[in-house]
């Protein structure tokens, strides 16, 4: 199995260490997508942030990144089976206030698991997408605006190149390398959650699996890798 470092695989481990820079800047990093889930999950927006909170604390603080690496565990299925449980014991507390008791225990059911309706998997993908785009407005800022137009307005060439003062052609390249560029960003994103080129080949698959058609290029990276 060959193992790489990168800047962010780098911060993982110290977070894995009890590094607390580390644990702060990527739990900042992610906090968006475990938002996202639980929202998705029915809580209200405090509600959502608030378990939020406590998916993190138990995810840094509670010793379950460490089984990132140590037991095969990902990034990502750890922290969905973590933001799960937090969820089920929140509706089980819910439960319990309305029956007037105490609910069990889930200390101990903090371990990877599927997530059967794929919903982390797909505000995972979502929060990906989310930082790549970030990235692209910071390093190519007239490219992100010809892209933001063009994929979420669904403006025309002419439209955006009247817009911008560009010329058409201009607008047509823009996109063309503008996918290109978010696609390896994408793919920068997944890899600095990955431990090594394995991992890393598995992770593209299945975000390209879930993409369809349009994770073509993302899968065709991991023949390139």
């Amino acid at each position: 199995m060959n193992y790489f470092l990168s800047t962010r695989w780098s911060l993982i481990s110290l977070a894995r260490q009890g590094q607390s820079q580390a644990t702060s800047h990527i739990g900042r990093r992610y906090q968006a997508a475990v938002v996202a889930y639980c929202r998705r999950l029915g809580l209200s927006v405090e509600e959502a942030e608030d378990a939020t909170q406590e998916v993190m604390l138990r995810f840094f603080c509670q010793g379950i990144i460490q089984r990132v690496e140590r037991r095969g565990g990902r990034f990502r299925s750890l922290l969905c089976a973590v933001a799960r449980n937090v969820v089920r014991r929140h509706w089980e507390r819910e439960a319990a206030q309305k029956r007037n008791c105490v609910p069990r225990s889930l200390s101990n059911h903090d371990l990877p698991g599927e997530d059967p309706e794929g919903t982390f998997d797909h505000e995972w993908l979502r929060h990906l997408i989310d930082l790549a785009l970030v990235r692209l407005g910071q390093e190519q800022p007239q490219t992100h605006e010809v892209l933001r137009r063009f994929l979420l307005e669904e403006s025309s060439h002419a439209e955006i190149a009247q817009a911008l003062q560009i010329s058409r052609t201009s607008v047509k390249n823009q996109i063309y390398r503008g996918k290109q560029k978010l696609i390896q960003m994408i793919r920068d994103e997944v890899r600095d959650t990955c431990h090594c080129w394995d991992q890393y080949a598995e992770e593209l698959h299945h975000l390209a699996k879930m993409m369809g058609t349009t994770g073509g290029q993302l899968a065709e990276s991991v023949a390139a890798s």
